[in-house]
């Protein structure tokens, strides 16, 4: 890790209590969940934002959605997990944190669940399966407000995607998809994207 990501990761890496807790427990079983320094960002957007809806893509066990129902008290949130196991789990950590009553959790494949919602949503949050980041994408603009952010995690893929020098032949697939997505975002008509490299890449886009 570089030194400047480390000692920036250092400086965010301060939680307490059931974050702690469930820090540490992805970690112990390999779970993915946003880096320190991404979870600060998501608060401070949601802090300047106040949204009212959120849609989250990828809820794993439910540290990011509690970090933004935590940044903001009149925010609610739809969150959407494909791994029954990881909803079940997440529901339990809503739970611990008193916010189940702010949150709707979907469990099933976002592609299927994303064309049936008919809300319009101030922030999206997308940390879901990187092959598909261009069809997420595409699917939740249509369920963003105007001025909506939508935020997008991981699109470096772990360093991958900006040196390929050392890539393994089964990621490279995925390496080149997110690129695309990447030139994708950048150049599409309607939204303004920044790319933000902190954690594992972040782009963050605003509906004009």
């Amino acid at each position: 890790m570089d030194s400047d990501i480390k000692f920036i990761r250092q400086l965010f890496d301060v939680n307490q209590g059931l974050l702690k807790e469930i820090e540490s427990y992805a970690s112990d079983n390999f779970i993915p969940i946003v880096k320190p320094e991404v979870a600060k960002f998501l608060e401070t957007i949601i802090k300047i934002k106040q949204p009212e809806n959120i849609l989250e893509i990828g809820t794993a066990i439910g540290y990011s959605s509690i970090v933004m129902l935590l940044a903001y008290e009149n925010c609610k949130i739809l969150t959407i997990e494909k791994d029954m196991d990881m909803a079940e789990m997440a529901k339990e950590n809503f739970l611990k944190a008193s916010l189940l009553d702010r949150v709707e959790l979907i469990k099933g494949d976002a592609l299927d669940v994303l064309p049936c919602l008919n809300r319009k949503y101030d922030l999206i949050f997308i940390d879901a399966s990187k092959g598909h980041y261009k069809e997420f994408f595409d699917e939740s603009l249509k369920v963003l407000k105007h001025n909506g952010v939508l935020i997008c995690d991981n699109i470096l893929y772990k360093g991958y995607v900006v040196n390929e020098v050392h890539v393994k032949h089964k990621r490279r697939t995925i390496v080149y998809r997110m690129r695309d997505f990447i030139s994708y975002i950048l150049n599409k008509t309607g939204i303004s994207t920044s790319i933000i490299p902190i954690g594992d890449g972040l782009s963050i886009s605003v509906k004009e």
